[in-house]
């Protein structure tokens, strides 16, 4: 079977494209290598953002183990609802084997959520703020793992002959994705019969890139938890809306020639993003009205003559409420009550003495008013016998 991919337009020729390597007697598929690689990837980036933000890096990798369960189960099962035509009949097994493709990001992504938010809530911790890395770290899967699609000759559109146009054997392709269109533009070249279709593969990598550079600006200045996946998954189904819009036809809306699925991503897309957009907003205004609240907080502290810093000077009772007592603090409490003691005793002192200084003046005013009374008596009574002393002469005299 011929395995060449041809781009004609910009005169590119690969003559070998496996879909697999053989190490050691197992065959490994260049799918399952790019995946892994951008898997890989995907966690030395959350580790590092992880540790950039001070958070526990362990928590990205244990999200990431139930994710990866519910996004194989969510992808497969998406896929064969999908294709149910090419599963009627077979057996469990050929419905588990997933190592030749067939798998839909979709459902992936869906399963995964799913799992990862059972895993947060059970570990109780926000799945919103370990769901905005993990969306990082998605997007660079999506970066490096979508070109697995390339090998395994999957993810590509409607015929087209523009620039990028890609050509695949018409014998390494499935004939139930060959249209008629497909079919009625076959080109051929050395005996070989090739359709002619949109490389959708490298337009999702390239979208994802540019999604990727988008979100890492927000990722610096985002306002809530939250944040990026909303504006991921904006971006997603708007990327899914145009990609299925170049793909095969569809299901379309009854008497119309307007694809469902294209329609229903755009509006999912619109919806999230007005979300994310409105929640953005709020977020602003709280954080304006927090500034503008402190900011008075702080000016109303400084004309009534307050430290703002003075403000939590209060004394630490958590102890009492938690049943223990820090040791320093218990220092610090016993050299306050010694510091008030030594205060008391000193004022006690200055009383006393002040007391005694109070008696001795009261003394001396007792006996300054003793003396000044004891005056006018004696005065009187020298007066008295001086008077009598002077009657008694002159009677002698009379006599």
């Amino acid at each position: 079977m011929n395995t060449s991919i041809r781009f004609p337009n910009l005169d590119i020729d690969f003559r070998y494209v496996g879909r697999s390597v053989s190490l050691f007697g197992i065959e490994i598929t260049f799918y399952g290598m790019l995946i892994t690689l951008g898997m890989l990837t995907a966690l030395v980036y959350m580790i590092l953002h992880a540790k950039r933000k001070k958070e526990d890096p362990n928590l990205c990798l244990e999200m990431m183990i139930p994710s990866l369960i519910g996004g194989v189960i969510g992808a497969r099962l998406l896929y064969i609802m999908l294709h149910w035509e090419l599963f009627a009949g077979k057996t469990i097994s050929q419905f588990l084997d997933i190592t030749s493709g067939g798998m839909s990001f979709l459902g992936g992504l869906l399963g995964g959520m799913l799992f990862g938010a059972v895993y947060c809530h059970i570990r109780k911790v926000s799945f919103m703020r370990l769901a905005d890395t993990a969306s990082m770290g998605l997007l660079i899967t999506q970066i490096i793992g979508i070109w697995g699609n390339f090998f395994n000759r999957e993810s590509f559109g409607e015929y087209t002959d523009t620039l990028f146009a890609m050509q695949i054997p018409a014998a390494a392709v499935d004939k139930s994705q060959i249209t008629s269109l497909m079919q009625s533009h076959l080109a051929e070249a050395e005996g070989i019969s090739y359709i002619q279709v949109h490389p959708l593969f490298l337009y999702e990598s390239l979208w994802f890139l540019l999604l990727f550079v988008v979100l890492l600006s927000y990722t610096r200045r985002k306002k809530y938890a939250g944040e990026i996946l909303l504006r991921y998954l904006a971006g997603y189904f708007l990327g899914a809306a145009v990609m299925e819009w170049l793909s095969p036809a569809g299901f379309m809306i009854p008497k119309t020639e307007i694809p469902v699925l294209p329609t229903v991503y755009i509006f999912t897309a619109v919806i999230l993003w007005i979300t994310a957009a409105v929640r953005r907003s709020l977020s602003k205004k709280r954080e304006k009205y927090r500034r503008r609240r402190k900011e008075d907080y702080e000016s109303g502290d400084k004309r009534s003559g307050l430290n703002y810093d003075e403000i939590h000077t209060y004394e630490d009772v958590s102890h009492e409420f938690l049943g223990t007592d820090l040791p320093d603090r218990k220092d610090k409490t016993e050299e306050n009550e010694g510091s008030e003691h030594a205060e008391t005793d000193e004022k006690t002192e200055k009383e006393m003495e002040s007391g005694t200084d109070g008696g001795k003046k009261e003394e001396q005013q007792e006996e300054a008013k003793e003396e000044d009374t004891s005056l006018p008596q004696e005065a009187q009574w020298d007066d008295t016998e001086s008077g009598g002393s002077s009657q008694v002469s002159e009677d002698e005299q009379k006599a």
